[in-house]
């Protein structure tokens, strides 16, 4: 990152988290949107999945899952890595905010609340919203892998905030390190590709940060910018 604004830099490679142990199991079944059933040393277990995502290209039988001990109501085990074909996933939202504010400057402020919403973050004049990303198609990372109306209507506050005089950023936090553009899913969400234009139109300023994992730390890799091909097509 380049150190602007509300944010400063961070050199590549970069630890940002680590995990103490880690558990390898084998993906069965996916039973709702926040649990799963897993197989581990040939034994069946249940795991909190903490990602509503579709994961449509992650959870199929037989895939690898990459488990921690947190002891719930149901489970005993909490999903934090999915293999990717050749990489690795951090599946796990809850500590999305906590990675992201290690590229803010000190002094922010969390959990804003702004109407009948909450903004990740403010620094000074500045608005700051947290999303994550997982998919990546031939190199592009897209977002969101299903309808978020949430994330739409995110969108919709911060150009609010920009017509108001503040600044306002969306900053995508991309768990798969093949990734080397970015650009909205208009496949999955229309509504908000089309709300993604209009916030860039409107002033809304994007960052996107992408991240490598060896299964146990979570480093950040490098920053990369809007497709080429989105950017023709729906920007110039």
């Amino acid at each position: 990152m380049d150190g602007t604004g509300p944010f400063i830099g961070i050199h590549e490679n970069t630890v940002i988290m680590s995990f103490e142990k880690i558990y390898k199991a084998i993906f069965v079944k996916r039973i709702n949107r926040f649990l799963m059933e897993l197989n581990m040393n040939n034994t069946n277990i249940l795991a909190h999945l903490h990602d509503p995502g579709r994961l449509e290209e992650l959870l199929y039988p037989g895939n690898e899952i990459f488990i921690r001990e947190a002891h719930g109501k149901k489970t005993d085990y909490s999903v934090t890595f999915i293999k990717n074909g050749d990489v690795y996933t951090f599946n796990d939202s809850r500590f999305h905010n906590k990675i992201a504010s290690n590229f803010i400057r000190p002094g922010y402020i969390s959990e804003v609340v702004v109407g009948n919403r909450r903004i990740d973050f403010k620094y000074n004049n500045a608005y700051i919203e947290v999303k994550s990303c997982t998919l990546v198609n031939y190199g592009v990372a897209m977002f969101p892998d299903a309808v978020s109306e949430r994330a739409s209507h995110h969108l919709d506050l911060l150009i609010n905030l920009i017509n108001k005089g503040y600044d306002a950023y969306v900053l995508f936090l991309i768990f798969n390190s093949n990734a080397k553009s970015f650009a909205p899913n208009f496949d999955r969400d229309i509504k908000f590709s089309n709300k993604f234009i209009d916030a860039l139109k409107s002033g809304v300023k994007m960052r996107f940060l992408v991240f490598d994992t060896d299964l146990k730390n979570i480093y950040y890799k490098k920053e990369i910018y809007l497709d080429n091909s989105f950017i023709n097509r729906f920007i110039k």
